[in-house]
């Protein structure tokens, strides 16, 4: 789908921000699709306010698993990033 010359840093660069930004909307998608399936409760006992929370640290949890991730892919700390999505 997409042609990425890996031997080019600013393609390379491009294809690590595409990565990071299609995770967060894919992390902002399923914290969403989460509370409006009423994982957390009735949406209507919930309110907006709370479900908003939710839905934001859902998020940030989520970016933070990114971040994580990003950290092991890297070279610092034990092992890889599958370890990392096995324990969340």
């Amino acid at each position: 789908i997409i042609e990425v010359d890996q031997s080019l840093k600013e393609d390379r660069v491009l294809f690590s921000g595409a990565q990071k930004l299609v995770g967060m909307a894919i992390t902002l998608l399923e914290a969403v699709a989460y509370v409006l399936s009423g994982m957390y409760g009735d949406l209507k006992v919930l309110g907006a306010g709370n479900a908003i929370l939710i839905i934001m640290q859902l998020f940030a949890a989520g970016v933070v698993v990114l971040m994580l991730d990003e950290l092991l892919q890297k070279g610092y700390g034990m092992g890889s990033g599958i370890s990392l999505f096995i324990a969340t």
